[in-house]
């Protein structure tokens, strides 16, 4: 099968460095540590998975080599004793035959200073990274002066003499998303008079000074690399008259880095904020081959690309299409770190696609929690004893073919027991494959197709269109019995609510309902049910208002998938209403208060109410058995009505006790 991807696993020298092959697993915070200390024992086996999966290229946490603050202590990376640590980390990586870079990439913009420990946190100019989506994390940065800039070169220049005897086989200096050193390169961002702002050469002096340092005190032996974006994809800022920089501009700082003479690649990222950084499901695969495409047509180093390269067959194609060199693909190996063995072996329809939901590898809320993997529970959790085989085996009865039942069906046929799977829909992960109905929702589509092909792969024993009752499992005596009867949808105590042209998003999913031109869309969630709700009905021409109590509606929504949503709601006029909750319903006028005041309001002439709902749990069989069935457990949307994440997540955590 390797003959199938000739470019995908074919060798790239880079400087000095040949890499295996071109799947890169490039720097991304993962929120185990902020980067300022050495690598944990969760970081290495985080990375050794992917090292053992056939990955070409780590890169794992960003390193900071300068304080995070202007009041923060040095950094680990500032000191000599890191050697030593270092080194013991990246041998451990070369066991494999993957390369093992750094980046350095400092985080300032990121989190305000406060959650950094206190000070100001350091940037171009006396402006906040922009964040439409999480507003709460904007803060002034304090203008780094040209002493502090001075410092900061040579602080990175030190830092890579350190990666350089820890072991490291390159650097990258990544230059993103409005971060630090993002923000000198951005004329949106920098709007400073001295030598370090105004023009490109200006603007990309600390960029080069910092590379320069680096050079210096790596030599040639290792390899040196710049990722930045190739279009900002910032037109209008409130501080300057001045846009982000275009692609044509990208590829002028693509020729004047070649020019250095310092580096030996450059990987193409795409935005100086938001969703772009990591594109959510509403992206296209492959979104931004294009930016990489057009720098690799002035340039004659090696390029990468990176957004939602999801599939060893994509990534090909963007190879032999020569839009790139090497291609970044974090969270295909956060959901599959196997993704590249299986590709050599053609277990093609074994890997475990990310479908970009961006509950886990980013979440909400963003900065709080480590990372994971909706559909990888292992994800973030590698240093935990892997999943081995069951002393006995067992049979076990799971009821429900949800992704809970079936991420226990697949863990648990896994540790060798005999598992019998029965759901009472015709087809298995009906909820996945209502979503998928959505716009730009498609993906969850790979996800059922992922746990069909692994009933079959397992020899689950499958039932469809069968109701479970409790009698049926006391028959069955099997050992142990799973309940994944997921939630039950409903329409909430509202008057008016049993009136014919008042329905519930499910139906209007699977099409059993007519609906009219004016719809009034009521949130009683606060994730995406409403907005892709929403975002449908006004794709098909509807006239939409969406009502919620919460001050916005989308709190429970990652920032890159609430910022696409958003910005597509906002594009097909659909009216978004915080604050108002649904009084009555009578006839084709809708009766609302304010929740927090005594504002009230008469909407007239809607067709059509949609109520969306996270479901109640249907918990029934459960208690029915609780007591009677020595081994019961229940996993997923009848424990409570939650995220992908969470149904998973319970699925393995049982499938594994068993």
């Amino acid at each position: 099968m390797q003959e199938s991807f000739k470019y995908l696993f074919s060798p790239l020298r880079l400087g000095n460095v040949t890499l295996p092959n071109r799947i890169v697993f490039s720097g991304h915070l993962n929120r185990f540590d902020l980067g300022t200390i050495a690598p944990s024992e969760r970081q290495l086996h985080y990375l050794l998975a992917r090292a053992k999966g056939g990955c070409g290229l780590i890169l794992g946490q960003p390193c900071m080599a300068f304080p995070l603050t202007t009041t923060a202590p040095p950094t680990e990376y500032q000191d000599d004793r890191i050697i030593p640590i270092l080194k013991k980390f990246t041998d451990t990586i070369h066991e494999y035959q993957t390369k093992i870079f750094a980046q350095f990439n400092h985080i300032s913009g990121y989190l305000p200073g406060r959650a950094l420990g206190g000070g100001g946190i350091w940037y171009c100019s006396p402006v906040s990274r922009r964040n439409v989506s999480m507003p709460g994390y904007q803060e002034i940065g304090y203008e780094m002066d040209k002493e502090d800039i001075r410092r900061f070169v040579k602080e990175h220049g030190e830092a890579a003499r350190r990666l350089k005897e820890g072991g490291y086989d390159g650097i990258e200096l990544a230059v993103v998303t409005g971060l630090l050193l993002h923000s000198f390169l951005s004329p949106a961002y920098n709007i400073r008079t001295d030598e370090y702002g105004g023009n490109m050469e200006n603007r990309m002096r600390i960029i080069i000074e910092t590379l320069e340092a680096i050079r210096e005190a790596i030599g040639p032996d290792l390899a040196l690399g710049v990722k930045f974006p190739g279009d900002d994809f910032i037109d209008k800022v409130w501080w300057t008259k001045k846009s982000g920089n275009t692609l044509d501009d990208g590829k002028e700082i693509a020729r004047k880095l070649e020019a250095t003479g310092y580096i030996d690649y450059i990987f193409c990222d795409a935005g100086g904020y938001g969703s772009t950084h990591i594109p959510p499901m509403y992206y296209p695969l492959g979104s931004f081959g294009y930016i990489a495409a057009g720098v690799k047509e002035i340039v004659n180093l090696p390029i990468g690309t990176a957004g939602r390269i999801n599939d060893p067959v994509l990534a090909e194609e963007i190879l032999a299409s020569h839009q790139a060199d090497m291609v970044g693909m974090v969270r295909a190996l956060i959901a599959d770190p196997e993704l590249p063995n299986k590709a050599r072996e053609g277990r093609l329809d074994e890997i475990r696609k990310c479908i970009g939901c961006n509950e886990g590898c980013v979440n909400k809320p963003y900065p709080s929690l480590p990372l994971t993997c909706a559909l990888n529970y292992e994800a973030g959790r590698e240093q935990l004893l892997p999943n081995s085989r069951a002393e006995s085996r067992k049979t076990v009865m799971i009821i429900g073919g949800g992704a809970a039942g079936l991420e226990t069906a697949r863990v648990t046929a896994l540790r060798g027991h005999d598992v019998r799977l029965y759901e009472k829909e015709a087809i298995l992960a009906k909820d996945l494959a209502l979503a998928a109905k959505t716009p730009g929702r498609e993906s969850w589509e790979d996800a059922r197709r992922y746990y069909i092909h692994q009933m079959k792969l397992l020899n689950v024993d499958v039932h469809l269109d069968v109701t479970v009752t409790a009698e049926m499992v006391l028959e069955q005596n099997c050992d142990a019995v799973v309940i994944a009867t997921g939630a039950e949808y409903f329409k909430p105590d509202v008057l008016g609510a049993e009136n014919d042209n008042v329905v519930e998003m499910r139906q209007v999913l699977q099409r059993e309902v007519e609906i009219g031109q004016n719809v009034i869309v009521v949130a009683y969630e606060n994730h995406l049910h409403a907005l892709t709700t929403a975002d449908l009905l006004a794709v098909e021409g509807k006239k939409v208002e969406v009502l919620t109590e919460s001050i916005y509606l989308g709190g429970m929504v990652d920032c890159h998938t609430f910022q696409a949503i958003y910005t597509r709601l906002s594009e097909e006029g659909v009216v978004i209403t915080p604050l108002t909750g649904v009084k009555e319903i009578r006839g084709n006028t809708v009766f609302t208060y304010n929740p927090i005041g005594s504002a009230e309001r008469t909407i007239e002439g809607i067709d059509t109410v949609v109520f969306c709902t996270d479901g109640r749990a249907n918990n029934t069989l459960y208690r029915a058995l609780k007591g009677r069935v020595k081994d019961i457990y229940q996993v997923g949307q009848c424990v409570s009505p939650r995220l992908l994440l969470d149904s998973v997540a319970d699925g393995y955590v049982v499938g594994s006790a068993l």
